[in-house]
C-alpha cells in the first residue's frame, strides 16, 4: 500500500481543489471576456487586445480588470497560467 505524507496529502488536495475552483470560476465568464483572457494568455499588450477586437483601449482594460476580479487573481500572467492550465489556449512550442 502506498503511503503520502500527511503535509504532501493537503496540498495535493489544495491544488486539485483550486484547479476545480478557477473552471467554476471560469464560467462566470462572458464571451467577450473570454476572448480578451485568451488574448492575454497569448502575451498581447491591452492596445493590441483593443485593436484586434475592435474597443477601445479603456474599454480593454475594463475587461481585463474584469477578468481579475472575477477570477480572484493579481496579475495577467496568473490569468495566462491558468488560462493554459484550463485548455482555453494552445501553448506554441518553438521548433527546436
Amino acid at each position: 500500500m502506498l503511503q503520502i505524507d500527511p503535509v504532501v496529502a493537503r496540498r495535493l488536495m489544495s491544488s486539485h481543489r483550486a484547479a476545480r475552483d478557477d473552471g467554476a470560476r471560469i464560467s462566470e465568464l462572458t464571451s467577450r471576456e473570454l476572448d480578451v483572457l485568451r488574448l492575454v494568455a497569448a502575451g498581447k499588450p491591452n492596445k493590441q487586445i483593443a485593436a484586434e477586437l475592435a474597443i477601445s483601449e479603456r474599454t480593454a482594460r475594463t475587461h481585463v480588470s474584469r477578468i481579475l476580479h472575477k477570477l480572484r487573481l493579481s496579475s495577467r500572467t496568473q490569468a495566462a497560467l491558468l488560462a493554459v492550465r484550463e485548455g482555453l489556449v494552445e501553448v506554441q512550442r518553438e521548433p527546436g
